[in-house]
């Protein structure tokens, strides 16, 4: 594939919210699902919530210095983007240490 999009869904994965089987790593084996989909050069576009590192109970996962290169593992990190207006962070994205959560736009390269 040249491209996937996954906005709001990676980090509900395995936390049990929508009948999934519980699984600490259930967000890391999609986002290896949509590796393998996607050739060499592709793009992904991930929406993901941004901030220190935490489960909110199972209402989602947030992203920060802990799990994020978990996350970007394999893909070059292109930048990141919110509402409307574009920002472009180098890795990893300050955004990640913020104590203010976004649901920002990551705009990865697949190596």
């Amino acid at each position: 594939m040249d491209f996937v999009v996954s906005f709001s869904s990676i980090e509900h994965s395995g936390l049990a919210r929508y009948g999934d089987p519980p699984d600490p790593i259930g967000d890391l084996r999609e986002l290896s699902k949509i590796f393998c989909m996607l050739k060499q050069g592709g793009l992904l576009y991930l929406g993901l919530p941004s901030g220190p590192d935490t489960v909110e109970y199972n209402a989602h996962r947030m992203y920060g210095y802990i799990r994020w290169p978990m996350i970007a593992a394999g893909f070059e990190f292109l930048g990141a983007f919110f509402g409307q207006n574009p920002a472009v962070y180098e890795k990893p994205p300050p955004i990640l240490s913020s104590t203010y959560h976004k649901q920002y736009l990551f705009v990865l390269r697949k190596k």
